[in-house]
């Protein structure tokens, strides 16, 4: 049976936290780099993408 290790979890959520926040900036550089239309192209063909996987389903 497995063992719930609390510092274990506080040490993996405190990661956690820090690399979401990593990512997030990175991310906000990114958009602050790329045009409107290059960022709408861009969620264009990742929508879209996702909608034709949930029809091939």
């Amino acid at each position: 049976m497995y063992r719930f290790d609390k510092k274990e979890f506080k040490k993996w959520q405190k990661q956690n936290f820090e690399e979401r926040l990593k990512f997030i900036d990175l991310w906000c550089d990114y958009m602050k780099k790329v045009s409107n239309k290059e960022w709408s192209r861009q969620q264009a063909v990742l929508i879209n993408s996702q909608i034709t996987k949930k029809m091939i389903k």
